[in-house]
This record gives C-alpha cells, sequence and structure tokens, in this order.
C-alpha cells in the first residue's frame, strides 16, 4: 500500500476553477456585506421560487434516488467491490467517518427545536398543538433526517467510487463522474463549470455551519461561563475551530479525521445518554418507537406529498427544502465517502450509508428532541413559549439548565458540537482538495497545502459576516439554488454509471462477480496488524 500522504508527485491543480470560485464567493461576501437587505431579498426570492414552483422535481427525484440505490444493492451489481483490496478502516471507524464527518452539529441544533415547529403547524391539515400534531413530529423529523435524505448521500458515491476504483481512472472531481454521459472525450470547459458550481455552492453551504453554530455556541458559553456574546468570543471560537480542524485535515485521513470522529462517536453518544436519563426515559422510548412506526406507516404518503388542495406550504418550506438542502450539500459527501471505502462492495456502501445515517439520526431526535417534547408535555420546560420571547440559541441554553446537571450538559454540548463541526469542516477541506486536483490517484492524499488554503478560506467568509453582524439567509438561499445543477449532474452521474455497469459487468452471472472480486484469505495476524494500524 502506498504512503497516505504523497510528496513526490507533480499535482495537476484546477487553478482556474478555484480563482473564478473564490472571486464569485468574494462577490457574494461583498454585495452581503454592503447592501445585505438587497441581496438577501434578491437571493430568497430565487430560493422561494425553486422550493414553491419546483418542488415536484425535487420530489421526483427523491423518488427516483431510492429506486436506483435498491436497484444497486439487490442486483448482481451490489457485489462488485470498489477495488479488489481488503477494506481500509474498520466497521465503527468507517460507521463514525460516515455519520459525524457529513452531520455537523446541524443536528443537535434542529433535534432540539424541530419538533416544535410541526407541533404549531403540523402537515396533513392536523390541528396545531393537537395530539395528532405532537404524534406527529417525531415521525417527521426521522423522515426529513432519515432514509430519503441519506438515500441521497448514497446515491451519489458509487458513480465516483466505481470510476475511481474499479476503472482505475485519476480524479474525485464530480464532472468526472458524468465522464460516461460523454464519453472519454475531454470536456475541460463542462468540468470546469461543474467544479466551480460544486466550491460555490459547498462553500457558501460550509459558511452556514459556521454561522448556525459559532452563535449557538457564544451563547451556550454565556450560560455557561458569563462570558459576554460578542464579535471577539466568536473569532475566538472559528479560530480554535480553523485550527483545530487544519491540523485534522493535514493529517490525512487515517490519523487527523478518523481518530476525530471516533472520540466524536463517544462524546455524542455521552451526551445522548444524559439526555435520555434525566428526561423521561420511558417516554422517549415509547415515542420512539411510536415515531418509527408512523414514518415506516405514511412514508409514501410523506415522500408523495405536495399539498395542492389547502396549500398549506408545508412540504414546500419543510420536505422540498430539505432535499435541495441534502442535494445541495451531496457532492462534498460523494467524493468524502468514496474515499473512504475502498474494499466495500457496493451493496456494503450504498446499505451503510442508509443504515448508519438513519440510526444515528434516530438516535439524536430520539434523544433530544423526546427530552423537549416530555418536558412540554408533562409540566417541565415549556420550549414553545420560551421561543416566543428569547433567541432560538437561547432557549436551546435555557432547556438544558432546565436539568439537574444543566452546566454539565451544556459543557459537553459545547465540546461535542466543536468537535461536530470540525469534522465537517476537516472533512470538507479535504474534499475539496481533491475535487480540484485533477490527478489524484487511489492512494493519493491531496497536496497539504491545498488543503490548508481550503482550510482557510472556510473561515475567513464567516468571520467577515460575523464582523458586520450580516445575515446567513443569502448563503443559504445560494446552497439551495446550487441543489438544481447538482441535480442535473447527479443524473449524469447515474447514466454513466448504470453505462459503465452495463459494459463491464452485463454478460457476467452474479457468482461470475463474486468470484471476481472475493478476497484472498489472510493469516488472522496480518489482518489483526493491519486494522491496528488503520484504526
Amino acid at each position: 500500500m502506498k504512503n497516505e500522504i504523497t510528496t513526490a508527485k507533480k499535482w495537476n491543480i484546477d487553478k482556474v476553477s478555484i480563482a473564478i470560485s473564490i472571486m464569485l464567493l468574494a462577490a457574494l461576501v461583498f454585495f452581503t456585506v454592503f447592501n445585505p437587505n438587497k441581496t438577501t431579498e434578491t437571493l430568497v426570492t430565487a430560493k422561494d421560487f425553486v422550493t414553491n414552483y419546483l418542488g415536484f422535481y425535487f420530489i421526483i427525484l427523491i423518488i427516483a434516488i431510492l429506486a436506483y440505490n435498491c436497484w444497486l444493492v439487490f442486483s448482481k451489481y451490489g457485489n462488485i467491490r470498489l477495488g479488489k483490496e481488503a477494506p481500509k478502516y474498520k466497521t465503527f471507524g468507517w460507521f463514525a467517518m460516515i455519520f459525524f464527518a457529513s452531520m455537523g452539529a446541524t443536528i443537535l441544533f434542529w433535534s432540539s427545536v424541530e419538533w416544535m415547529y410541526y407541533v404549531q403547524t403540523p402537515p396533513f391539515g392536523l390541528k396545531p398543538l393537537s395530539a395528532d400534531s405532537y404524534e406527529i413530529s417525531l415521525a417527521y423529523s426521522f423522515f426529513h433526517w432519515g432514509i430519503a435524505p441519506w438515500s441521497i448521500y448514497a446515491f451519489g458515491v458509487i458513480p465516483l467510487a466505481y470510476r475511481y476504483y474499479v476503472r482505475g481512472k485519476d480524479g474525485l472531481a464530480l464532472h468526472n463522474a458524468c465522464e460516461g454521459v460523454w464519453g472519454d472525450k475531454n470536456n475541460p470547459t463542462l468540468a470546469r463549470i461543474i467544479t466551480i458550481i460544486f466550491i460555490f455552492g459547498i462553500v457558501g453551504g460550509l459558511t452556514l455551519s459556521y454561522g448556525a453554530v459559532v452563535p449557538m455556541l457564544t451563547n451556550n458559553l454565556h450560560y455557561l461561563f458569563g462570558t459576554p456574546e460578542t464579535f471577539f468570543v466568536e473569532v475566538l471560537f472559528v479560530l480554535g475551530l480553523t485550527a483545530l480542524f487544519t491540523w485534522s485535515a493535514s493529517s490525512g485521513l487515517s490519523r487527523g479525521i478518523l481518530n476525530l470522529s471516533r472520540i466524536c462517536a463517544f462524546l455524542s453518544f455521552s451526551l445522548l445518554f444524559i439526555f435520555f436519563i434525566f428526561g423521561n426515559p420511558l417516554f422517549a422510548i415509547d415515542n420512539t418507537l411510536q415515531s418509527i412506526g408512523i414514518m415506516l406507516e405514511k412514508f409514501f404518503p410523506m415522500l408523495f406529498y405536495t399539498d395542492p388542495i389547502r396549500n398549506s406550504g408545508f412540504p414546500q418550506d419543510w420536505t422540498v427544502f430539505y432535499w435541495a438542502w441534502w442535494l445541495g450539500l451531496g457532492p462534498i459527501n460523494w467524493i468524502f465517502f468514496a474515499k473512504i471505502s475502498s474494499g466495500r462492495t457496493i451493496r456494503q456502501v450504498v446499505s451503510m450509508i442508509i443504515m448508519a445515517g438513519t440510526a444515528g439520526s434516530i438516535l439524536f431526535f430520539g434523544t433530544i428532541s423526546n427530552y423537549g417534547l416530555s418536558q412540554q408535555l408533562f409540566g417541565g420546560f415549556d420550549l414553545i413559549n420560551t421561543m416566543q420571547t428569547v433567541s432560538t440559541n437561547e432557549a436551546i441554553s435555557l432547556m438544558m439548565m432546565s436539568m439537574p446537571v444543566g452546566k454539565l450538559v451544556i459543557g459537553l454540548w459545547i465540546v461535542t458540537s466543536f468537535i461536530l463541526v470540525v469534522t465537517t469542516l476537516d472533512s470538507s477541506a479535504y474534499t475539496l482538495a481533491a475535487a480540484t486536483v485533477k490527478n489524484l490517484g487511489t492512494w493519493d492524499d491531496p497536496p497539504l497545502y491545498l488543503r490548508l488554503f481550503w482550510s482557510g478560506a472556510l473561515a475567513v467568509i464567516p468571520l467577515c459576516l460575523f464582523y458586520v453582524d450580516a445575515g446567513l439567509t443569502g448563503f443559504q438561499s445560494v446552497l439551495i439554488l446550487s441543489s438544481i445543477p447538482i441535480s442535473i449532474c447527479a443524473i449524469l452521474a447515474a447514466i454513466s454509471c448504470t453505462k459503465w455497469l452495463l459494459e463491464d459487468y452485463g454478460n457476467k452471472s452474479k457468482d461470475e462477480i463474486i468470484a471476481e472480486y472475493a478476497l484472498p484469505k489472510v493469516k488472522k495476524n496480518k489482518v489483526k496488524k493491519d486494522i491496528k494500524a488503520n484504526c
């Protein structure tokens, strides 16, 4: 196996795409800072057009993605191994990187408050604040963070990984997955456009990770130590986050990102255990089971829900928005998951991403959301009324302070959130670097200087916005708008993947594919040594 950090190789960097993307992002920051109202209004109008008038497109696309993933898993092609070597990472480490590097601290934020919005403005014409609205609230969170959205992340991995590991072609950029449509002919202009859209949308979207989490952490710190909620404190958080994920991104996959993901898993499970124990454990178990049942029972009504008669706007404001959001962030996870999934079969990759993501989401929402629900229903902390008088971040801090060990919970919350953001941002810096290197080989890491460049770029933009107290709604809209061209790339990637599978293995039987990818037997001592080295 080659060394993970390759130093002697002459890199072919897509400098033009990087430069154009940075200039476009700088222009967006400039207009957001100096004319925030007009910039935000224009972008939000465009975003609302997408969610309100193209909602059917996203719903149909998600249905097609689910069907395509089922075909990959249950067909003979599911036995194809992405590279003929043994898996590089042990299952738990692989699971940890898949979930924690892609989720970030947003799952802590939304698992605290999302149920409240569904209770007050429920779907399917249910009465607000009724028993029915409470019953469906957690089920809808399971739906929006479960099987369907994680299918989006699984969907785009296979075309990239198949081309990279099975066909043995360098490059992990988004446009590489579309090559099967236009053949092996080089199309640099189209490739560059796809890369620019990818970078522009992803960096804009990752700015939201800072923008949503840093103010929450600043408020948490205020309740823990009484520190002021000022720009200076926000700068300290951004610098701390940047320093840690810069180190991690520069350390490579097998050290920084893997180790942080494992630490993040331990911290998250500890935090969730506290929410479970100091909440209402029996209610949490019962309501989680019931909500899973409701989600499964209403999965297809939720999936096809457009509400043209009542016209409440619920599917447009929530489901379509979420599908566009997950698609907008999809490519960065497609590339990262492809890089960490060598040695796994197509079936294993698709199944693990969907199952790991869904199980992790249910665990977070099933504990944190159920704590808030039980407090709301049984006379504890009234989150709904609190949200009407204070900010969302302060309401989350007050919710934790309602526990007997409130300050301990806030402290653990801060550390967990911090590491969650770092695992997301370091994988993102690594992936942005990988996507802008044209000749990235199977065992290569992208060059260190490029990873450090993206680490810095991901910190500068939110600092500018925090300094002038500019809103992040415009960047949120950019991410949603970028989901349209990215969805087209995803469709082209699926066509390419199907073409490659049929060309390479269409005439082979299931047994022949299994025999071709059977791993050679190795001595137990060697297996243990390899696992210990990589995990």
